[in-house]
């Protein structure tokens, strides 16, 4: 764990049962709490990530035209591999 002067934190108040719940979590991982909160948020990124693609993909369908145009340029890049 890289240490942390005080300059470069702050304070987060959150509920008890969900301090006990990160504490818990940390323990079942053998690491800290702050480390559970960093792996949280990168979680919750990569799940907003994925869901924001599921959507550009999901609009790209729903234009024949446009989707087999990705689908043909997809299969071009794909001989490359």
């Amino acid at each position: 764990m890289i240490p942390m002067s005080s300059e470069e934190t702050t304070t987060v108040r959150i509920r008890r049962p969900d301090s006990e719940r990160l504490h818990a979590l940390a323990q079942q991982r053998h690491t800290s709490v702050v480390e559970v909160v960093h792996n949280a948020i990168d979680a919750l990124e990569r799940q907003d990530f994925v869901r924001g693609l599921a959507s550009d993909y999901e609009r790209l369908r729903s234009d024949p035209k446009r989707w087999e145009h990705y689908v043909r340029e997809r299969e071009e890049w794909d001989s490359f591999a």
